[in-house]
């Protein structure tokens, strides 16, 4: 759902939410300098042009066997929950954006960023240096090379490479 710059800005001045704990398996595994629930880059635009900040009411859930390397941010969600699946391993220097949803045994390795919203299924290999764009949708069971830049839905079992990021097949 797409909500006017109006419907946003009365938002980020009206919403006085408590917010929701973080919930974090007892097992996980941390580097130094991790982040976890930490405000989003959300702002709106005043009439006279001037920025408000967007408030971030939700919460970061952590399930179990997670790792999660040093100097990683895990943002808190405006609504809901910012979520990293069971038995997923994230390497070090890498941003998962507001109410990003992250599915169950996924490798994110050094410098992927997740967009906000974005939702990544289960299985998954993320690159090194990879982008993905907010909102997208990537299936299960994909892998998502090196450096590249996902701006729209990826289909399940798919491996996906390039600037846009393009489907990959063998020669």
């Amino acid at each position: 759902m797409r909500y006017t710059e109006e419907e946003r800005l009365k938002f980020a001045l009206e919403h006085k939410a408590k917010r929701p704990k973080d919930i974090v398996a007892k097992d996980l595994i941390t580097g130094e300098n991790v982040v976890i629930g930490m405000d989003g880059f959300g702002y709106v635009r005043e009439p006279g042009g001037s920025l408000v900040k967007m408030p971030h009411a939700g919460n970061v859930i952590i399930e179990s066997k997670v790792e999660i390397g040093s100097n990683v941010c895990i943002d808190r969600a405006v609504v809901g929950s910012t979520v990293i699946g069971e038995g997923t391993k994230i390497d070090n220097l890498v941003h998962i954006a507001h109410g990003a949803k992250i599915g169950k045994n996924c490798l994110i390795v050094a410098g992927a960023v997740i967009g906000g919203s974005a939702e990544i299924g289960d299985n998954c290999f993320i690159g090194i240096n990879a982008s993905i764009k907010n909102k997208v949708k990537i299936g299960n069971n994909v892998t998502v090379g090196m450096g590249a830049v996902v701006t729209k839905d990826v289909p399940d079992g798919v491996t996906v490479v390039g600037n846009p990021a393009r489907v990959f097949t063998k020669p």
